[in-house]
This record gives structure tokens, C-alpha cells and sequence, in this order.
């Protein structure tokens, strides 16, 4: 079997390779400025928190509760994770 590939896709559709490079468990109290979808408004508890790496180096981190949407550091347009 095949591993599993995480990619970025950005502005224009642009695709960059990434890879996990740490994962932290946070209390909803620290991600409380984060935002949630209708069946995460009640849920109290952690939520891990990821960081990616792209091929040149570039980290972003996790701007949703789910996973799914990141922000490279210095730049506020937001990206998707694409698992291939």
C-alpha cells in the first residue's frame, strides 16, 4: 500500500507538497478564536493542532478546528489540505 501524500492548495489553485511536523493537543479555551462548524459549537474539549512543511522550508499552521484550512507564517491568505 501506498502512503498517503498531504498537499497545500492555494491561491490559483497552486499545490504544494507538505508533510506533518508536529501535532499539539489544545484546549478549546487556546483555540477558542478559532472557527467552528455547526456540530463543533457545543463540543468541549482538546483539539490537536497541527504544523506542516512545505518543500522549501515553509511552516503553516492549523487555522480551523477540523484540519482542513492552514495559513503559511507572514502571509494571511488561507490554504487547504489536499490528501492524496
Amino acid at each position: 500500500m501506498e502512503s498517503m501524500k498531504l498537499y497545500l492548495e492555494g491561491p490559483g489553485q497552486e499545490r504544494r507538497p507538505v508533510r506533518l511536523i508536529s501535532t499539539e493537543q489544545k484546549s478549546l479555551g487556546a483555540a477558542r478564536d478559532l472557527p467552528v462548524r455547526g456540530t463543533m459549537a457545543g463540543f468541549d474539549g482538546k483539539v490537536e493542532m497541527n504544523t506542516l512543511m512545505d518543500e522549501d522550508g515553509n511552516l503553516a499552521q492549523q487555522i480551523d478546528r477540523e484540519g482542513f484550512r492552514y495559513k503559511f507564517e507572514g502571509s494571511e491568505i488561507p490554504w487547504s489540505l489536499i490528501v492524496g
